[in-house]
């Protein structure tokens, strides 16, 4: 494990500096083109984890499942802490060693009928073949995990976001008590993150009293018609749930430390996948009403998770001074952003 006298927030802290000591020299950087006629955030993470997403959507449920879908009700409790995590990523270039990335992780904590942010970072990596071992960095140093050969180069940048992102979630689960901890994602063992790293945080969570509801905005399960299961609740016209746990395969559920909902929060919104850290049914709907009661809703999204989205992501305004931050404390060389599609495809590119 790593040293129990250095807290999470002091690694997270502390990460800014790490990161830019393992920036090996380079001549050349080549940086992203930003548009800054239209606005919009920055978040790399659906892209660089698109492969991997592919993969699960070959998922299926065993079959349809067969529970009445149930109304949600509400359990007002004033006193329901509620936080929140969200990370993001967004390359600022590729340089003649490798990419550099910008990352972000925000942490929302809603209490008293007060909501407050904390932001780490942004931190920049400089991502080569010589300094992959970064990786192993976070393995060994800050979980505890063993050594493994790290990712390719292009594979880094989203590593590095996921490892930062569950240090946030380790040290959510610490700061309030007999809360409820929201998760952007679900609460399975995915390729980048090791069984163990997700159980030392739902330990964590467990010991303060908290439960962990990880919330999907997508979700590639289906079922053997070919349906999303997020898709169940669409037309139903109330705030209601569904627990399809049961419905998937053995070998779905061996990678699962959740029990798996598809829930609507709210009539007038949006369904989502959401999987809770409790053992049994009745705990896990127990938590989503008090999340109902104590949560305000955006669409049918927990507030406090939409503005740990909006706090950890880029603008175009931050990823250019940023890359202006890296040409200057580097010296690096300038080379025109090109975008090939463009000159081949336009206007269709």
């Amino acid at each position: 494990m790593s040293d129990p006298s250095i807290t999470d927030y002091e690694i997270l802290r502390s990460l800014v500096g790490i990161l830019e000591e393992n920036f090996p020299e380079a001549e050349v950087f080549q940086p992203r083109y930003v548009n800054l006629d239209q606005f919009t955030y920055i978040n790399d993470e659906e892209i660089d984890k698109h492969e991997e997403i592919e993969e699960e959507s070959t998922v299926e449920l065993v079959e349809r499942p067969s529970e009445e879908i149930m109304d949600l009700d509400s359990e007002f409790d004033s006193s329901i802490p509620i936080v929140a995590v969200d990370s993001s990523s967004a390359k600022l270039g590729e340089t003649d060693q490798g990419i550099i990335a910008a990352f972000r992780v925000a942490v929302v904590v809603q209490e008293g009928g007060e909501m407050r942010i904390e932001r780490f970072g942004p931190y920049v990596g400089h991502f080569t073949e010589a300094n992959r071992e970064i990786y192993n960095y976070f393995r060994e140093k800050i979980f505890g995990l063993r050594k493994v050969h790290p990712p390719p180069v292009r594979k880094m940048p989203d590593r590095t976001r996921n490892f930062l992102e569950r240090l946030a979630q380790r040290y959510a689960c610490t700061l309030v008590k007999n809360g409820l901890i929201l998760w952007d994602g679900s609460l399975i063992q995915t390729i980048d993150t090791p069984m163990d790293l997700m159980k030392e945080s739902l330990k964590l969570s467990h010991e303060n009293g908290n439960t962990i509801i990880a919330i999907s905005k997508q979700s590639r399960l289906k079922l053997e018609s070919g349906e999303r299961i997020v898709g169940l609740l669409e037309r139903e016209p109330r705030a209601c749930y569904i627990c399809v746990h049961e419905r998937l395969s053995d070998k779905i559920r061996r990678y699962l430390l959740g029990k798996v909902f598809v829930v609507k929060f709210t009539p007038d919104g949006f369904s989502f996948r959401v999987d809770i850290s409790k053992d049994s049914k009745e705990e896990c709907v127990q938590a989503l009403r008090l999340l109902r009661g104590a949560s305000p809703f955006y669409n049918g999204y927990p507030e406090a998770l939409r503005q740990a989205h909006i706090s950890a992501y880029f603008t175009p305004n931050e990823v250019l001074a940023l890359q202006n931050m890296a040409i200057d404390k580097y010296n690096l060389e300038i080379v025109r952003p090109f975008d090939v599609r463009k000159h081949l495809l336009a206007p269709f590119g």
